[in-house]
């Protein structure tokens, strides 16, 4: 197969390139050139803007034609509507990744599925709700065969460990130096991990398989469990010792932090556990497969290489916030 990737250099796009090639297929990407490239030596690459219609469409019109497409950075509706007008009879199969951010973030129905209704709470979701509907409207009308996956979180090498109240890339040095960690609410709130190369095969399958054309996927982990397990499989995972959890209530975290604790307000103090039924039946190679501590390791690993954990003392958000809970908490008790 001849595939083109539009992005083809983030976390998920590299596991799909593997398992392409896994596949014998001949891979092209067409990005930027700005992010590292983890890509092996085999892949082709078209360098350009995506976001400049005109000369992304006139390049995409003179590339040929392909068996299979797969966007990666589609996030508003007019960059879907350019790629209608750039691969419109131009390629058998178009795949666009969308997120699970199109249901929503108050779970109707858990494991959430694919016919759950969709009522995108974020402006990135409700965006890629808006290009999903293109590309399937688009489906419907014989212009283009589109398939959509909607993933949720996942990590791997060229990623981060995220944590219970967002991004800090201290959450490792923390863990390691076995400082206290937060854990918004009572760490009960449920979460799905996928490692990117497992992602990547459940993609890479899609590919050219009529039956997943006009049909969207939950592309997610195989496991759910509570932020309390997350944090203490993922200190475990890197040698750190048992840690230190500290339950905080979560608009307490928000009243006192909202920029910091903004990821908690949007995704994380939510449930986010979604079935992968559907895509089990229709691609049997999707198996998440990577066992969870393996995978962090790896992360971890490539985060140290690269100098992307903090020290912890270099960001002393969480331990004011702590503070600020037990002054809090003090009064309180003093005045009842």
């Amino acid at each position: 197969m001849k595939i083109l990737i539009i992005g083809g250099t983030g976390l998920i796009s590299t596991g799909i390139v593997k398992a392409l090639e896994g596949r014998g297929a001949s891979v092209t990407v067409f990005n930027r050139g700005r992010t590292e490239n983890l890509l092996g030596g085999g892949v082709a690459r078209l360098a350009g803007d995506r976001d400049d219609f005109p000369a992304f469409e006139n390049a995409m019109r003179s590339s040929g034609t392909w068996d299979a497409v797969i966007d990666m950075i589609c996030f508003r509706p007019a960059q879907a509507e350019s790629d209608l007008r750039a691969f419109a009879g131009r390629c058998g199969h178009f795949i666009f990744c969308s997120t699970v951010c199109t249901y929503g973030n108050t779970q109707a129905v858990i494991p959430t599925t694919e016919d759950t209704p969709q009522n995108p709470h974020s402006a990135y979701g409700r965006d890629k709700l808006a290009c999903e509907r293109v590309f399937l409207r688009a489906t419907a009308d014989g212009a283009l065969k589109a398939t959509i996956f909607r993933p949720a979180h996942t990590y791997g090498p060229g990623g981060i460990v995220i944590n219970s109240t967002g991004w800090a890339a201290t959450f490792v040095d923390r863990l390691r130096k076995g400082l206290p960690v937060i854990v918004s609410g009572d760490g009960h709130g449920l979460w799905q991990s996928a490692y990117s190369e497992d992602v990547g095969v459940g993609f890479a399958h899609a590919a050219g398989r009529d039956k997943c054309v006009g049909r969207a996927y939950n592309i997610v982990g195989g496991e759910v469990v509570t932020w309390d397990e997350y944090t203490r499989r993922t200190a475990a995972a890197i040698g750190a010792p048992e840690p230190r959890i500290v339950h905080l209530p979560t608009d307490f975290l928000l009243s006192v932090d909202p920029v910091r604790y903004a990821p908690l307000a949007e995704i994380l103090r939510f449930h986010a556990v979604y079935s992968n039924a559907r895509i089990n039946g229709d691609i049997p190679e999707y198996v998440p497969a990577m066992p969870y501590a393996e995978g962090v390791r790896r992360t971890v690993a490539w985060m140290d290489r690269r100098g992307t954990i903090a020290d912890a003392g270099s960001d002393p958000a969480d331990d004011r916030t702590i503070g600020a809970w037990e002054r809090f908490s003090a009064g309180a008790g003093a005045g009842s």
